[in-house]
């Protein structure tokens, strides 16, 4: 009977606890959905495409071996054959709405040496140069769009030699290369955006000096589009029926939890006053009378004892009967003594 009393107790501490866990675990989770936060929203105030484009054609000097003194675009040439390179440079931008647009622009050719090391991967620029090739030039448009178009020529010889006399009159390893660019710069004042949009353009093309062959690399995309975004600030509202409903779960798992410590506390000591008034009662339970009412010790002389093996020497001596009284059910008890005008007591519990 004990023993599954004993079982059912520890069964509902285990289940108050799990249910006080459950609770907690749903109000915080409650608590934290309270806070919403609405995150802020991108308007697009202004978008614009930029689209970039370059044709060119090689322009030989006479030889016997190439006929054709024009070659097209995406080869292979001969750095010895070739004269000059003729370039048409695209640029254009388009918005979505007017603008209030200056913009300049210029084409440069930069020829750029660096020093070949066999010895290390690193190349550091040794001499660079650059030349004008169309002069730098201001536009100022009040429309939705502007287009810029630039044909001339690069005077690839010029450059080639000015690099393989630098190489062998120096006689240093070198690695030379010739870089075309377009560089665009434009400031749009735009209705409805607060600051000016401001665009940055560098159309690249790439070639060898100094080399026996050489090919035109492309180090520009041919089209990119942008938007300039309003974004609304970032809100935080509370929902009050989650939080208040959140925080009396949390609450109700908190006392639960409490009252469960309590109870297991309190059973713990029950079972060791349960195991030790058990094994008094069965070894000595022919000299141990339990009563049902308090022994009256008003007019008493009452001496504490501090354990039962005293209480026993005591009865061996006087051959009175141990009397005991259960003064708190399940937790406290007391064994007495009375002889004469004295009374022995042993409190258990």
């Amino acid at each position: 009977m004990e023993k599954d009393l004993n079982k059912n107790r520890t069964k509902n501490v285990l289940r108050n606890i799990c249910i006080s866990t459950i609770l907690l675990f749903v109000g915080i989770i409650l608590i934290f959905k309270s806070f919403k936060v609405e995150q802020g929203t991108k308007n697009v105030l202004y978008s614009y495409n930029i689209n970039r484009n370059v044709n060119y054609t090689v322009q030989l000097n006479e030889n016997e071996f190439f006929p054709n003194q024009a070659l097209e675009m995406n080869k292979t040439y001969i750095s010895s054959l070739v004269n000059k390179i003729n370039m048409d440079f695209t640029y254009t931008l388009a918005g979505n709405k007017k603008a209030k647009t200056k913009y300049t622009y210029q084409v440069v050719a930069v020829t750029d040496v660096k020093y070949a090391s066999t010895s290390s991967d690193k190349q550091d620029s040794i001499w660079s140069k650059q030349y004008v090739l169309v002069e730098q030039k201001e536009v100022e448009v009040n429309a939705s769009s502007f287009n810029i178009s630039e044909n001339f020529d690069v005077d690839f010889a010029t450059y080639n030699e000015e690099v393989k006399n630098f190489k062998e009159q120096l006689r240093m390893p070198v690695k030379a290369n010739l870089q075309v660019k377009l560089i665009v710069r434009s400031n749009m004042e735009v209705a409805g955006v607060e600051k000016p949009v401001i665009e940055s353009s560098i159309m690249n093309l790439d070639m060898d000096l100094a080399q026996d062959v050489f090919s035109i690399e492309k180090e520009f995309d041919n089209s990119e589009s942008k938007e300039i975004f309003e974004t609304t600030e970032t809100n935080k509202k509370i929902n009050i029926p989650f939080m208040v409903i959140g925080a009396i779960l949390i609450v109700a798992a908190i006392l639960i939890m409490l009252d469960s410590i309590r109870k297991s506390i309190k059973f713990s000591k029950k079972s060791d006053y349960a195991i030790a008034l058990n094994r008094i009662l069965k070894n000595y339970g022919d000299i141990v009378a339990e009563i049902v009412s308090p022994v009256e010790i008003d007019n008493l002389n009452v001496i504490e004892v501090k354990n039962f093996d005293q209480l026993l020497d005591i009865e061996e001596e006087v051959r009175m009967p141990i009397l005991f009284y259960e003064t708190i059910p399940d937790e406290q008890g007391e064994f007495i003594i009375v002889c004469d005008s004295m009374a022995y007591r042993y409190v258990i519990g």
